[in-house]
């Protein structure tokens, strides 16, 4: 079973989005309200992303909003507004990237990340953001995401998060 390209995240999706998001993020304590992940993708629409098979059936998908760099949203509760934090200072923040069992490993999140740093660079940012929960950090570095340490993550986001960052436009090549 094939994924389709990544497209925009559609009204029709929320059901099958809230569901893995359930499915994914529950065991772990860390699953949030429906209405804190509405209100997160309505910050930038065009910034979230959604990947399906061949019947329409959701593969995974990806939420990002403006954020200011160094800060993330809190879980606990759904963002002050359509527009986002004020000042994002060209941050795009991946809050949420999550890929059905059965369908990791094969380069899907991958899919949805070069997608997402393109539809970025192409709206003007500078820079991708995202707290790593459970571990997951080793496969944010593997994208390009470097770990920040010094930023602060709140016992919410569970044991061991870490806030990355990695830079978007050009890149130099090693040596030069």
């Amino acid at each position: 079973m094939s994924a389709a390209p990544a497209r925009q995240l559609a009204e029709a999706d929320w059901p099958a989005v809230t569901a893995l998001e359930a499915e994914t993020y529950g065991p772990l304590g860390l699953s949030e309200d429906p209405a804190a992940l509405r209100s997160r993708a309505a910050a930038s629409p065009e910034t979230n992303l959604v990947l399906a098979d061949g019947d329409g059936r959701l593969l995974g998908y990806l939420l990002s909003l403006p954020y200011p760099d160094g800060r993330y949203p809190d879980l606990g509760r759904p963002e002050p507004g359509p527009a986002g934090p004020d000042e994002p200072d060209g941050n795009l923040h991946i809050h949420d990237i999550v890929v059905a069992p059965g369908h990791r490993s094969r380069g899907l999140a991958e899919l949805l990340m070069v997608r997402v740093a393109e539809t970025a660079a192409a709206l003007g940012y500078r820079q991708l953001s995202a707290v790593a929960v459970n571990g997951a950090h080793a496969r944010w570095e593997r994208s390009g995401f470097r770990p920040h340490p010094e930023v602060p993550i709140p016992d919410y986001y569970g044991p061991g998060a870490v806030y990355l960052r990695r830079p978007l436009g050009p890149t130099t090549p090693e040596g030069s």
